[in-house]
């Protein structure tokens, strides 16, 4: 997953440079190239990036048409130019590809707004697009939301503390979206969710001594990878304790970070909402 939401980061930096300076289509991909040696030089999945940006302005027409109907409390020149762009990128995911199912297109779409965008971005793009989509719905021209394909992966990992002072302190990762959230990993054929969880957690970040307690959550994503049809994801986190040790990062491009952060800063920390959700249910357990 991290090189398509990679794509669709550099796509829609694209995007907001060439509208800002009102560029022309040759200017467009000097941008995207320009991009990829200044901010992703090692980056191997550009194609996608280069077929995205293609199709996008190749239907900017209609993308266009489709927002001035789906937002229309909202002049296009009104729009902020991240929302502007990052509503192209996802109605075209969503309307134009085949290859990109809803569930992913409106999805990305969403966590590019919350990322680049305002305070009310993220509630913006997810009202356009849920609109676009229950018409696309109604008519019967797209699959279903959650269809995805390729055999279902599962991983495993874990929200870890150490108690110190009475204060309890977790582990996290910075991963390779700029986001943070907890350590996880695939599971091994023949091998338990438990087993996947303290295996993972030792390997990225280089915890010992772990005690497991109850699983206490899961995250569904779809992951997509270059060249690959996106495949559904189910990651376990169980609840772990341990001792205060020193964090070492893998060095692996998925992590870019680790740090022990104390209970009441760590619902501000993580990036992602699902992720918030599984330690809102330990703090409450806590209360």
């Amino acid at each position: 997953m991290a090189n398509r939401h990679l794509s669709r980061t550099l796509v829609l930096q694209t995007l907001f440079q060439w509208d800002f300076y009102q560029g022309d289509k040759d200017t467009l991909f000097q941008i995207l190239e320009h991009n990829f040696s200044e901010f992703a030089p090692e980056f191997d999945d550009k194609d996608f990036s280069r077929h995205l940006l293609e199709n996008v302005i190749t239907n900017k027409e209609a993308i266009d048409k489709l927002i001035t109907k789906f937002a229309p409390e909202w002049p296009l020149e009104q729009i902020t130019l991240v929302d502007r762009n990052v509503l192209r990128i996802g109605i075209f995911e969503l309307k134009f590809s085949e290859n990109i199912p809803p569930k992913v297109a409106i999805n990305e779409a969403i966590e590019l707004a919350k990322t680049f965008g305002g305070d009310t971005s993220g509630k913006f793009i997810n009202g356009v697009l849920g609109s676009i989509y229950k018409q696309m719905q109604e008519k019967g021209e797209k699959k279903d939301m959650d269809k995805t394909t390729g055999e279902k992966q599962v991983s495993a990992g874990g929200v870890i503390f150490y108690q110190e002072n009475n204060k309890r302190f977790y582990a996290l990762i910075l991963d390779a979206h700029g986001k943070w959230t907890f350590p996880k990993g695939k599971s091994n054929k023949d091998e338990n969710l438990r087993d996947t969880a303290i295996r993972e957690i030792h390997e990225e970040i280089g915890i010992n001594n772990i005690t497991l307690y109850d699983k206490i959550g899961e995250i569904d994503v779809v992951v997509n990878e270059p060249n690959k049809k996106p495949t559904p994801k189910t990651i376990h986190l169980f609840l772990g304790e341990t001792e205060k040790q020193e964090l070492k990062v893998a060095k692996t491009p998925e992590i870019k970070e680790a740090a022990w952060v104390e209970e009441k800063d760590v619902m501000n920390k993580l990036g992602y909402e699902q992720a918030q959700k599984i330690f809102q249910q330990i703090i409450t357990k806590n209360e």
